[in-house]
Parts: structure tokens; sequence; C-alpha cells
């Protein structure tokens, strides 16, 4: 089985302007994804999938390579990032380049590390066929509900815990993914939250530089 690493990362962003160059304890905030793709040593093959010169050339640096900038009109802000893929996975398959399992590592979560990589991936070996997604936890359910219309706090029960999509990992089949089929059962790999930290603006960017600078960071 071949399993293909994909780095997203247009050039454009709303809320923090070309975040996946910021940087972060002096290297740009693509390179720790770079770094933890190429060290898991899962991976068959990582490339990152651009509209943007600049990440190309700073994800090249880096030891990954970018086959095709993409089109603009792939890189907007409401282009999915399945839409995206499908651009990079043809310009592949017309070079020869088949792979049976995709795992899309969003550079916007820098802090996972590489044995998180090599650890979803052994989720997705055991669970196949499966999806697999990457998860942090929030609170207990305890301490979570919703506001009423009319400011009424109405809390859950439960003593579990609650987790969220923490962006870092994402693997499907490869055919399923392109077909938009929905996987046979999602499987989630639970990452602590000072390693699922998801950056969108710039309190995020300054907490996971801070969280490197204290010793965090793919590893």
């Amino acid at each position: 089985m071949k399993s293909l690493g994909i780095i997203p990362a247009r050039g454009g962003s709303r809320r923090l302007p070309g975040k996946n160059l910021a940087p972060i304890q002096s290297r740009p905030m693509i390179a720790y994804t770079c770094d933890a793709a190429l060290r898991s040593g899962v991976l068959d093959a990582v490339y990152v999938n651009t509209d943007s010169p600049a990440i190309a050339d700073a994800a090249h640096a880096c030891g990954v390579s970018c086959p095709a900038l993409r089109p603009a009109a792939l890189a907007q802000d409401d282009t999915s990032t399945l839409a995206a893929n499908a651009f990079l996975l043809r310009v592949l398959a017309e070079r020869g380049e088949h792979y049976d399992t995709v795992v899309i590592l969003q550079p916007t979560s820098p802090l996972r590390s590489a044995e998180d990589v090599c650890s979803a991936m052994r989720v997705y070996d055991t669970n196949a066929p499966c999806a697999v997604v990457s998860v942090s936890p929030v609170a207990p359910t305890c301490w979570t509900g919703a506001v009423r219309d009319d400011g009424r706090f109405e809390r859950l029960h439960g003593g579990s815990a609650l987790y969220r999509l923490n962006g870092a990992i994402y693997i499907y089949n490869l055919d399923e993914y392109l077909a938009q089929r929905p996987p046979r059962k999602t499987i989630a790999y639970v990452m602590p939250p000072t390693r699922g930290v998801d950056v969108d603006t710039q309190d995020d960017l300054d907490y996971a530089a801070f969280l490197v600078g204290h010793g965090g960071g793919a590893r």
C-alpha cells in the first residue's frame, strides 16, 4: 500500500495574511509540517499543494517539492481542500504516480509531530477500511452546553470528554476520497491540546510560537 502526503497551503488567508509563511522561532510555519511528514517514515511521497511560488520555495528548502502550482481558480476562499487536492492528484497521475492512501497535513498545525503522523497511520492500518481524523479534547461534556435565545445556559450531561477536529491529520483511502464516498467508518486519532493547535489568528500564532520555544513542535 502506497501512501501520499499532501500539504495544502494556499498563499491567501482572510484572518491572518500570509500565515503559512509566518515565522515561528525564525522558521516559516510550513517548515514544521514538512519536517513532521518527512521524518515520520510512513509516507512514500510528500508534496506541497500551493498556488504560491514563495510557499513552494519554502517547502522545497525543507525537502518537499511542488509538482505544479495550482491555478488561481483553485486558491480562493471558497475552494475546497478536495478540489485543490484533486488538481495535484491529476498532475501526479499524469506523470505515472499512483497511491492507495492520501494523508492530508495542514500546515496550520505546526505542533503535530512526526510520531503523530506515524501513530495515525498505524490507527488507519489497524482499522482499514476507514478514515482517520485527528482530534483534541476540549472539556468534559458537563462543562459545556448551549446558550438559548433568551440567554439561558443549558448544560449538557455526561462525564465523557468532548473532542474537536484539530486539522492536523486526515487519512483517507484515495479512491474513496476522490469519489467523495463517505468512509465506512471514521476513527479518531487523539492528540493533546498542545500539539493540536490550529493557527487561524495572531493569538494562535503567538501561542504556537510560545509552545515551540518551550520544547514543542514537530519531533
